[in-house]
Parts: C-alpha cells; sequence; structure tokens
C-alpha cells in the first residue's frame, strides 16, 4: 500500500511539472513570414528556411531557403503603389507621389498603405527606396 502511495505521488507530481512545462523552439527551426500551421492546441506562424539554409535541390527541384522579401504580412504586397495587386509600371506614378507629396498620395490613394513604398524596409519612404522599387519592377 505504501508502494502504490508513492507512485501515486509520483504521477500527481510529474502531471503538475508537465503542467508547468515551457516550452521552445530554437531560433533556427522558424522564422517569420509565410502561412500559418495549427494543431493540438497550439498554433505556429512563419516560414520555415533561413539565409543560411542555402540552395536544396534534387528530383528536378530546387528551393532557395530564406526570407520571401516583398510580401507583407496583411498580405500587402511592397511596390504596390496603386493597390491593385501587382507591382507593374503602373505603381511608378503613385511611387513618385509618395515619396514626393505623401498628402497627395493619401488623397489619391485613400484606401493604400504608403509604406509600401518603403521598398528597403528600413521604417521611412525616402529617396534609398528608389533602386529597391526600381529592381522590384524589373524583376
Amino acid at each position: 500500500m505504501r508502494r502504490i502511495a508513492q507512485i501515486a505521488a509520483l504521477v500527481a507530481a510529474g502531471g503538475l511539472a508537465a503542467t508547468q512545462a515551457q516550452f521552445a523552439v530554437p531560433w533556427f527551426t522558424i522564422d517569420g513570414g509565410g502561412g500559418t500551421s495549427s494543431g493540438a492546441g497550439f498554433t505556429v506562424s512563419g516560414t520555415i528556411g533561413q539565409p543560411d539554409a542555402g540552395v536544396l535541390s534534387g528530383g528536378g527541384f530546387t528551393l532557395s531557403g530564406g526570407f520571401w522579401p516583398g510580401i507583407l504580412p496583411d498580405g500587402e504586397l511592397l511596390g504596390d503603389m496603386n493597390c491593385d495587386g501587382f507591382v507593374t509600371v503602373g505603381d511608378i506614378g503613385g511611387f513618385v507621389l509618395a515619396l514626393t507629396n505623401p498628402a497627395s498620395y493619401a488623397s489619391t490613394y485613400p484606401d493604400c498603405n504608403i509604406n509600401l513604398a518603403d521598398i528597403n524596409q528600413d521604417g521611412f519612404v525616402t529617396v534609398g527606396d528608389i533602386g529597391a522599387f526600381v529592381a522590384l519592377l524589373t524583376g
């Protein structure tokens, strides 16, 4: 009977420790961006693959590991200055307006996010974004 009591105490202590367990994901497994996966009461949002993952290939497929530039979490597209869902030469006017006259951009494109002109993602819409914008347009 004493043995059963000891086992019951160990099981109870183990259950208490399990409810207080801290979960951790090592730094190299999941990065920001991508989609959301969920199951068993957990949700993970991220993209698997980092800049140090390099290029993986086999069976006729190639995967370039790393971040997905240009796609923002809410589905907006960097450089899409007229908010049509594409980055084309049609965005040049909006980009120039966002760069030179933010108030005019806001009134011309009231439903668009002026921060989509921050192509280099430094937190500011400046002439420093011009080269990155041209790179988006040219592919």
